[in-house]
């Protein structure tokens, strides 16, 4: 073996260590920012709408509630758009609601214009993203009428998704 064979193969065994290591840092990190929510009762959290109106999430128990975050600047939020407003009509008796994340007012606003959503949507007044230990968008948390989360999902839904997570949830 050459001198610059054992270069090269001590910095890809360095390097690996790095990544190794940075891997279980972040996972363990993830781990401690998000809490395990599954079965337990949904944290405080509430929007408010363009129009001025606070929904209030926990308000909503007694019915089904599909919860969303997402935002102006997310390419996947505007890809689930359809699905999400899909779903909302075509199952009236679950309470959808867009948790608008992380955004500026008038970045909010110019999303609204160009892709309405027909379930009250708006930024976040009470409490956090971070209680429900969102660390990417969109995410989406299913809520059952006792206000129970019952599932979640990270990335952009497809309308299968969508209605195999209604089943867990809805009538």
């Amino acid at each position: 073996m050459n001198r610059k064979s054992a270069v090269i193969g001590s910095t890809v065994v360095v390097l690996g260590s790095i990544l190794v290591l940075s891997l279980a840092w972040g996972l363990q990190h993830a781990a401690l920012q998000n809490p395990p929510l599954l079965g337990r009762a949904a944290p405080r959290l509430a929007i408010q709408t363009a129009a001025g109106d606070q929904v209030r999430v926990w308000e909503l128990q007694g019915k089904p509630v599909v919860l969303n975050f997402w935002a102006s600047w997310c390419g996947p939020c505007v890809e689930e758009g359809g699905v999400l407003a899909g779903g909302a009509s075509s199952h009236p008796s679950v309470a959808f609601v867009g948790a608008d994340n992380r955004d500026t007012d008038s970045g909010f606003q110019a999303f609204e214009q160009r892709h309405p959503h027909n379930y009250p949507t708006g930024p976040i007044v009470t409490g956090s993203y971070q209680s429900y230990g969102v660390a990417g968008l969109p995410a989406t948390f299913f809520i059952d009428s006792n206000g129970v989360v019952v599932a979640s999902f990270t990335g952009p839904l497809d309308a299968n998704t969508l209605d195999h997570y209604l089943a867990l949830i809805g009538p």
